[in-house]
This record gives structure tokens, C-alpha cells and sequence, in this order.
């Protein structure tokens, strides 16, 4: 996989095939043979530099049908919770992978990321946005998750639930999760979140915490510095429990 920036930061998936825009062609041989740091110039003089993707180029490009988790949710939970190279992860609500595939890349080739995912149609498209990553640390499977957790007592680090109704698996997720090892619950709205809270207390969570992130950008102008008017002011809240 090869990914493009114009100079208005406009990113672009390339394959080895020509590349058409509205500002004309990209060769199909320039594409082969560009490298990192490459300028790919149309026909009409349209340029394009290649860059180092990484995760977030690529979960901002994959393929989707709904909405996903933005960098500000995704960072709050690695933060919060220590998750790291080796960790173990179960998720559930997989949606468009997002989440699955920020883990896979936290984690690295010595930990693993479980996923379930009920509805069909989102399988599909995860396993294609998997097929365009090189991570094999990740098992998905197509099931319902209030069947219950495939993985042994004892043996997650972390398990992150995105569900409308989450508090049927949590005492699940207290089973499979080691001794010190946190639950990560994401609503949008707070009744939902309500209702987690006294479901974790109920099966045995410890320090519960409900927090939400919000990410502001500066415009940066001439005498005119100030916030952007425009920002994500909420996405969801997360909360966040741990086993003792």
C-alpha cells in the first residue's frame, strides 16, 4: 500500500494501477517505482508527495459503513489503561475495525487482539481492512458476544466493549480479565453509562472512572490566533473500570 498527500494534506491510497484525479494521470509505472519522499506529478502538473503511512493514514482511508472512534477516544484509552507491546485485548462491536486495527498496531507481533462482531455485512468490511495490513496478532470472530467469551479466565488485559447494551457482557469480561487488567465501556448517551456504572459495581470492578475527550485545534493567523470554532464536541463518554 501506497499512500499520497497533496499540499492541502489531502490523502490518497495508491495501488500499482494508473491514478486518476481531476488534475489528470499518475503513470501507472511512476506509481511502481515511487519510494517514500517521491514527488508524483500528473499529466496536467498536479503534484503528490508518497509518504510513510501509518495507522491513522490508514484507518482515515479504510473502507466503512459506520461511524468509527476518533484518535482523541482511542488515546484516552491507551493512556488510561497502560495497554501496550505484548498486551492481550478483547473488543466487541467491531463496527469498521478502527479500534481493532489502532490495538493490533499498539500491541505488536507478541500480543493479540480478539474481536467480535454480530452483523455480517461489518465482518466483510473488516476482514477486507485487515487484508490491507500486515498484522497477524488479531482472531475475529462472527458472533454474538452475550454468548460468551471464547478466551480463558484470567488472560486479558484489557476489554474494550463498544454495544448499545454492554452491562450483559460485563460480567463475562470480569471472568477473562487478570487480576489488575481494566474494562473500557463506550456510550454516547449518559443513561447508557448510568447503567454500566452500577452493572461494574454489581460484578466486582473497582476505581470506576466515566471520562470524555474533547480536542480543540488553534488557528494559527496573522494577529487573528485563536481557537477553531469547529471541533468534535462529543463524541461519547468512556468508562473505565479495572479488576482487584
Amino acid at each position: 500500500m501506497k499512500i499520497i498527500v497533496d499540499k492541502k494534506n489531502r490523502k490518497y491510497v495508491i495501488h500499482n494501477t494508473e491514478f486518476h484525479t481531476e488534475k489528470g494521470v499518475i503513470s501507472q509505472e511512476d506509481i511502481i517505482n515511487a519510494k517514500v519522499g517521491d514527488v508524483l506529478e500528473t499529466h496536467m502538473g498536479k503534484k503528490y508527495t508518497v509518504i510513510e503511512p501509518n495507522i491513522n493514514d490508514y484507518i482515515d482511508l479504510m473502507k466503512r459503513n459506520c461511524s468509527i472512534l476518533l484518535p482523541q477516544d482511542l488515546g484516552l484509552i491507551t493512556g488510561f489503561t497502560g495497554i501496550g507491546y505484548g498486551s492481550k485485548i478483547v473488543e466487541s462491536g467491531t463496527g469498521a475495525g478502527s479500534s481493532l486495527l489502532f490495538f493490533a498496531n499498539i500491541v505488536g507481533p507478541d500480543g493479540h487482539v480478539s474481536s467480535y462482531e454480530i452483523r455480517e455485512d461489518f465482518v466483510k468490511i473488516i476482514k477486507e481492512n485487515i487484508s490491507g495490513t500486515d498484522f497477524k496478532n488479531i482472531t475475529l470472530y462472527n458472533q454474538d458476544v452475550t454468548e460468551g467469551f471464547k478466551e480463558e479466565d484470567n488472560s486479558i488485559d484489557l476489554v474494550f466493549l463498544d454495544l448499545p447494551k454492554p452491562g450483559e457482557v460485563i460480567e463475562d469480561a470480569y471472568r477473562i480479565l487478570k487480576t489488575g487488567g481494566f474494562i473500557t465501556v463506550y456510550t454516547p448517551y449518559v443513561e447508557q453509562f448510568q447503567i454500566v456504572n452500577k452493572v461494574l459495581g454489581k460484578s466486582g470492578f473497582k476505581n470506576i472512572k466515566i471520562r470524555e475527550g474533547n480536542v480543540r485545534e488553534l488557528e494559527i493567523k496573522k494577529n487573528k490566533t485563536r481557537p477553531n470554532s469547529r471541533m468534535a464536541g462529543h463524541t461519547g463518554y468512556i468508562t473505565f473500570a479495572r479488576k482487584l
